[in-house]
């Protein structure tokens, strides 16, 4: 179940129908229902290839799925730079 604030993230092309909300029981309490853009696979490929002729640098700060929580509660206050990923 979505909590309270929570949001509802579609993304994809073929997806089978959205069913019938209630907007009561599902988005009440601020949650959202939202979707991504769709790009093509030409998108992608200019992207790519993009990627491929600047510097992009990545930051990610891996953590086992013991710290966890740790990993969390540094997201929470913006301890992490870049991405925090959690091993599994």
């Amino acid at each position: 179940a979505l909590d309270r604030g929570g949001i509802l993230a579609l993304a994809g092309i073929h997806m089978s129908p959205t069913p019938s909300l209630n907007y009561e029981r599902h988005l009440f309490y601020e949650r959202e229902v939202r979707s991504v853009t769709a790009n093509t696979r030409q998108d992608g490929q200019e992207l790519l290839q993009l990627a491929a002729q600047i510097p992009i640098r990545t930051h990610v700060e891996t953590f086992d799925l013991d710290a966890a929580n740790n990993a969390l509660a540094r997201l929470k206050h913006d301890e992490i730079q870049g991405a925090g990923v959690i091993l599994v």
